[in-house]
């Protein structure tokens, strides 16, 4: 008992660096995914950075806003891009149809005809916008499967009509299901021509560009081209500062690296603390057993027992707390996780056999470096004192 209470801090600190490591790899995962799927030569362009954590707000808003215009300037000023797709997306809109209506957290995205092959999205069934449509401004929509299941749970929503706001749209099509990020639907939306949103706020701040490089062209030089467009669109000065932001697939995983990295090392701070209590424990423990056990010591060293036996005694039983610590710590980890996954499937975890042995290392290591002191101070007695020892 006394033996599981020392090894407390170790349990703990091993269990919280596996958890917020599998919390973080499983974000870090999504994360890559959802770039993975978009495509490896598309960049956005927009005002404000990709990741927004903590900046300057004021800062960031005297920029100007992007429009539909700079898309078109991009396509007409350089040949290192072949397509740009502006979209815009707003939350909190209810759908209606009929009798029935979703809840008021439905986000409205706006797009043009190249929305879906610029995004890496697909319909599971219809069709999409047509470029005379998006020209034309047709009230014409594209559904989420979460949006369609509810207005629409035993009948096809194709060809049919549906409001959203004060608008009445026809749907055209159905997204396929793209799942949960976060525990936020990806599904839980409705898709219209960009100029149904735009038009009724031109100046429109949060209006971002995709941007797919030029076959043979790499995104660096297509970034690099895009960027001269726009210093010379909003007649910036050789010395200015850019004025917009272009986020590409490595600066945006960098970005949500940077974050979830700043997460961790609180992490491990928070652990530290705890593998550091759990080896002054395993510390205080080793230097009880030397006292009591004295007699033994005296006895052994009488019999032949050299001073690196008695160290390596004492150093092994401090390694094998420790070690036994960090193990239960592990499945305790191992045991949560799956509970956490199994209440929160939407929670992103991944457990890699990496910080397993990381975790039981770094224990070991934590047995060695505390058990040292009582280890020497062990072998260092003189075996008459230790005789004498009642």
């Amino acid at each position: 008992m006394r033996s599981i209470l020392t090894t407390l801090g170790i349990i703990i600190g091993v269990a919280t660096v596996i958890a917020m490591m599998s919390i973080i790899n499983g974000v870090n995962g999504i994360v890559e995914g959802e770039l993975d799927r978009i495509g490896a030569n598309v960049f956005f362009l927009s005002k404000y950075p990709a990741v927004r954590i903590s900046f300057d707000w004021r800062k960031y808003r005297k920029r100007p806003n992007i429009t539909r215009m700079d898309a078109k300037g991009i396509i007409e000023k350089t040949d290192k891009v072949s397509l740009t797709s502006p979209q815009v997306y707003k939350m909190g809109y209810t759908v209606h149809a009929g009798d029935k209506s979703t809840d008021p957290n439905v986000s409205l995205l706006g797009g043009d005809e190249a929305f879906l092959r610029i995004n890496g999205l697909s319909l599971k069934e219809g069709r999409f916008f047509l470029p005379q449509e998006v020209l034309a401004k047709r009230n014409v929509c594209i559904l989420g499967t979460d949006v369609v299941e509810r207005i629409f749970p035993f009948r096809s929503p194709i060809g049919r009509n549906v409001r959203v706001g004060a608008d009445q749209f026809q749907v055209v099509g159905i997204l396929e299901e793209r799942g949960a990020i976060f525990g936020e639907s990806q599904d839980n939306l409705v898709l219209v021509p960009i100029g149904n949103i735009v038009s009724r706020d031109e100046d429109f701040e949060d209006m971002s560009i995709a941007v797919q490089a030029a076959p043979g062209v790499s995104v660096p030089k297509a970034v690099d081209a895009v960027r001269s467009v726009m210093r010379i669109r909003h007649k910036l000065k050789p010395n200015d500062p850019d004025d917009f932001e272009i986020n590409t697939r490595d600066s945006i995983m960098t970005s949500y690296q940077n974050m979830t990295g700043s997460i961790f090392v609180a992490a491990i701070g928070i652990a530290a603390i705890s593998l550091l209590v759990g080896g002054i424990g395993i510390m205080n423990i080793m230097l009880v057993s030397v006292k009591e056990r004295t007699r033994e010591i005296g006895i052994r060293k009488s019999l032949g027992a050299r001073r690196k036996d008695i160290r390596n005694q004492f150093l092994v039983e401090a390694v094998t707390l420790s070690v036994t610590g960090g193990v239960l710590g592990v499945l305790f980890a191992v045991g949560g996780l799956q509970i956490t996954t199994a209440y929160y499937s939407s929670l992103p975890m991944k457990l890699e056999m990496s910080t397993i042995i990381l975790a039981v290392v770094f224990s070991a290591f934590v047995g060695i470096f505390f058990g040292v002191w009582p280890a020497r101070r062990a072998a260092a007695m003189d075996p008459i004192e230790c005789l004498r020892y009642e």
